[in-house]
């Protein structure tokens, strides 16, 4: 049985957050799972929907691929609620700041709720779990269920998305947005750098158009902000927040052009001073604009590499490590690696053959040989060229013509 923990407690202001996530679920792993949250995520579709909840309203269902569940879907499935109580006592010992708990959840070991996953995991009825899916950190999870000898899959949302791109997500064994395997597997896969590896070709692999308008450059820096109560930022910004953000590019950068584009999802609106507010109908065009950006841990910085713009990246992310390159081949290496064995297809994250796949602890080509036939590659006739080679692998399938969807 496949396990999976949503958030349950209403740590960003909102209960059940990831119910989107849920419906996915139900909708899309034909088979009997146990979920570890609240009580919220069984309320009736009509309950969100009288709140207006998004996740009910029109076209979201279709664009994330789910369908909202009836009763009998709903009680198709074992649940193991985690009690107000834990929250409670969470947000008590964070001083009553709701987003201070937040952040000690996706960061620390909460001995409270650590108690609560054991004694869930030492039921009887949990005996046969496979793994747990989480959408989040949570080293209390992540302690019980080492203590059980049940494996944790980090899932989310990955940073290239549907319709600029062929849509991407993340699995980790380690961590989402902090303390990912990304470099560790990079290192440990042995992939040396080499001359075949060419960003605009894995760009044309990954943009879904077939070229980049030409734009002017028309300042010297981008800075892209993000959702201020964001994990990433919480937990993972080593320090930096989108205030600090700014007055760190203020003070590096004086006599320099500075464009900012705030993030779709903010509550606070930017005024001009010292930069320019982004107006920018996406987030390519920003790019395309900028000589250089810098984030915390955006998103847009893979965005950035696959354009070619230099990125400082200030945060803990999974991409980091392929800023960090000491020149473009390397560079480029590492990006490969990253979009082709780390990145997984979006669809691939609900399913339930792929995880079992990922649980076996497939080699990289492996893995890699199988998002290459997700995403419309001709396997068997890159397989006989790459010969067991992720090197060659990664070579032929950025010069594959699989079809953008």
């Amino acid at each position: 049985m496949i396990a999976a923990f949503l958030m349950p407690f209403p740590l960003r202001g909102y209960r059940a957050p990831y119910l989107w996530v849920y419906y996915r679920l139900l909708s899309s792993i034909d088979e009997r799972m146990l979920f570890i949250t609240s009580e919220d995520y069984i309320r009736k579709p009509e309950h969100w929907q009288a709140h207006n909840r998004w996740e009910l309203q029109p076209g979201n269902a279709s664009r994330l691929k789910y369908q909202v569940p009836d009763d009998t879907v709903i009680r198709g499935h074992e649940y193991r609620f985690l009690s107000e109580t834990v929250y409670e006592a969470l947000l008590e010992d964070s001083g009553g700041n709701p987003l201070a708990a937040f952040s000690r959840l996706v960061s620390e070991d909460v001995q409270c709720l650590e108690a609560a996953f054991v004694e869930i995991l030492s039921h009887t009825s949990t005996l046969n779990i496979e793994a747990i899916l989480t959408w989040c950190n949570c080293p209390s999870l992540s302690a019980a269920a080492a203590e059980k000898g049940i494996p944790v899959l980090h899932l989310e949302i990955g940073p290239l998305r549907w319709p600029q791109y062929r849509p991407t997500a993340y699995l980790d064994f380690a961590g989402v947005n902090g303390n990912t395997e990304a470099e560790r597997r990079y290192l440990e896969s042995g992939l040396q750098p080499v001359g075949g590896f060419d960003i605009n070709a894995l760009r044309r692999f990954f943009y879904q158009t077939d070229s980049i308008d030409t734009q002017e450059v028309q300042f010297n820096l981008g800075v892209a902000l993000q959702v201020e109560d964001d994990s990433n930022l919480l937990a993972f910004g080593h320090g930096f927040d989108n205030q600090s953000l700014l007055v760190y590019a203020h003070l590096l950068n004086d006599n320099a052009s500075v464009l900012v584009r705030a993030h779709p999802g903010s509550l606070f609106a930017l005024k001009p001073d010292w930069y320019t507010v982004d107006n920018s109908p996406d987030s390519v065009t920003f790019i395309r604009h900028c000589e250089k950006i810098l984030t915390i841990n955006s998103s847009i910085g893979v965005e950035a590499l696959l354009m070619q713009t230099p990125v400082d990246v200030l945060g803990d992310c999974a991409h980091r490590f392929i800023s960090q390159s000491a020149n473009n081949q390397v560079r480029a290496t590492r990006l490969a690696f990253y979009l082709f064995a780390y990145l997984v297809p979006m669809d691939l994250i609900y399913d339930a053959a792929y995880l079992r796949f990922r649980l076996r602890q497939p080699s990289e080509y492996e893995i890699i040989m199988r998002h290459l036939e997700t995403y419309g590659v001709d396997v068997g006739s890159v397989h006989l060229v790459a010969a067991g080679s992720i090197s060659i692998l990664l070579e032929s399938a950025m010069m594959s013509d699989a079809p953008l969807c």
